[in-house]
């Protein structure tokens, strides 16, 4: 056989070869892609999910991710100074450089993304241990993501409250409002509706606590939705977002 023909039978073989392993693996693509859809859809609808892995789902709020078993043992090693001032809650408190932007190193960050008020429940120990001079805290919107009933997410908000005040009296408590979102921007996880009523059991909850209700729910509310210059994904805030948060905490963080 002629060198030329035995170049062009190698270069063929090679070309089926690779026309058959594309196609195999398109088609297990195009399965995975059908299966992870078809997943997504049943856990999006509940009426739709077996009875077994909506209880799964509703427990799998208190399955901790690795970032939070990581920050949480970081928390736990650091040794506390008097008189801090202390920022508690989940990704929103998380993404913040509190003490850079108050230029001041007393104020520590406790904010977990992915958090939850079990999460907060779960590791409030080291937040009391430090007994701070001022405890602000936002927790609840990935309660609601996870389609937490407002009852339980308010009885553990109330445990965390009556925690702190039982074992770190000294402690000044600021609640905060959960935040709106944008479901333009978001998507419909979560009904602004239901965030303004949690945030109504909490401003009662701080009263009968005597405690600072700072509701921050309209300062970024635009026709009923998260301000959409404020935020990049229509849940988390931008710079121009936390300027405002800390513009308006700003009295009670220097008082």
């Amino acid at each position: 056989m002629r060198p030329k023909m035995k170049i062009i039978l190698v270069i063929s073989l090679v070309l089926n070869i690779v026309l058959i392993f594309s196609t195999f693996m398109i088609s297990d693509w195009k399965k995975g892609a059908l299966i992870e859809a078809a997943a997504s859809s049943l856990f999006k609808n509940d009426n739709n999910m077996d009875p077994y892995l909506k209880k799964k789902k509703q427990k799998n709020i208190t399955i901790y991710t690795k970032y939070y078993q990581t920050k949480k043992n970081i928390f736990d090693s650091y040794q506390h100074r008097p008189n801090e001032i202390i920022f508690l809650g989940d990704s929103m408190t998380d993404y913040y450089e509190w003490g850079e932007s108050f230029r001041n190193e007393r104020i520590i960050n406790r904010g977990i993304s992915g958090d939850t008020t079990f999460g907060v429940l779960n590791r409030i120990d080291e937040v009391i241990q430090a007994q701070p001079k001022k405890l602000f805290i936002m927790i609840g919107i990935n309660d609601m993501l996870a389609q937490q009933e407002l009852d339980t997410i308010e009885t553990n908000y109330k445990e965390i409250v009556n925690t702190i005040r039982k074992q770190s009296p000294e402690t000044n408590v600021y609640i905060q409002s959960v935040l709106p979102v944008n479901q333009k921007l978001h998507g419909n996880y979560v009904q602004n509706d239901a965030i303004y009523l949690f945030n109504r059991r909490l401003e009662t909850l701080a009263s009968l606590h005597d405690i600072p209700f700072i509701n921050l729910y309209p300062k970024f509310l635009e026709n009923g939705q998260l301000n959409p210059d404020l935020t990049y994904d229509g849940l988390h805030l931008n710079g121009k977002g936390y300027k405002i948060w800390k513009e308006t905490v700003n009295a009670y963080v220097k008082q």
